[in-house]
């Protein structure tokens, strides 16, 4: 069955090429609120406000507490007007940052950040995370810009697993992304769309194969993606 199922998504780009002429005329992804919180886009700033019983990762003037991942290719991060840019690849396929600061938590925890493309078509602000002793990433805008999902789950990537949801996002357009992770779940959103929400009994979670394990890391496929306002909830139960 895996086979076969393998064999089947070796089509998926051009079907997915296909979907993403009907999702850009159709669906329209101009969010208006955070998934949490209740704000209007209209008042996103670049300001890194952190609300209470948050903790900042990212200061919004350096790359304090981050480091350039290498994979060979890649673009050179930067800071610019309290944004994180992260742009396409030189040479390779992917630019990233991995976490180094003070030790986070691997479950129970909330991660935030608002990203938007400005270059590209692919992956603009993919997020790897830690959940117990494995990792995970969460993928939007990926496979031509219209796949957005879990990778990987039992051993399938985001294209083709119970997390697997087809839309697109504009260019230039800040969307709040928000992880929730806990010991049974992991959820996530971007502006009003539930990307997520697995429960993880019984799941084998894992990176996609290739994906070097550099822990809580933003990183760009083939795609200039620009992030602020990264922070972090710890959740006790």
């Amino acid at each position: 069955m895996k086979t076969n199922k393998r064999k089947f998504i070796a089509l998926v780009p051009i079907a997915l090429l296909i979907m993403a002429m009907v999702w850009l005329g159709s669906k329209s992804q101009q969010q208006q609120d955070f998934p949490d919180g209740g704000q209007s886009l209209e008042i996103l700033t670049s300001a890194q406000d952190v609300p209470e019983g948050w903790e900042a990762l990212f200061d919004g003037k350096t790359l304090t507490g981050w480091e350039i991942v290498r994979y060979g290719g890649e673009g050179q991060p930067y800071v610019k007007n309290g944004v994180l840019i992260l742009p396409r690849a030189t040479a390779g396929m992917m630019t990233g940052v991995c976490w180094v600061g003070e030790s986070l938590p691997v479950t129970n925890y909330i991660i935030y950040y608002e990203a938007r493309r400005t270059e590209g078509f692919d992956i603009f602000a993919g997020l790897s995370f830690p959940y117990k002793d494995t990792y995970a990433s969460l993928i939007f805008g990926g496979w031509a810009g219209i796949v957005n999902g879990l990778s990987s789950i039992d051993g399938y990537d985001a294209s083709e697993n119970e997390t697997t949801q087809l839309f697109s996002f504009r260019d230039n357009i800040w969307y709040p992304v928000q992880l929730r992770v806990t010991n049974d779940s992991i959820q996530a959103t971007v502006g009003k769309e539930h990307l997520v929400d697995l429960a993880t009994e019984g799941k084998d979670l894992h990176l996609r194969p290739g994906l070097p394990d550099t822990g809580l890391t933003i990183w760009t496929y083939q795609t200039t993606g620009e992030i602020r306002n990264i922070r972090i909830k710890r959740l006790y139960y």
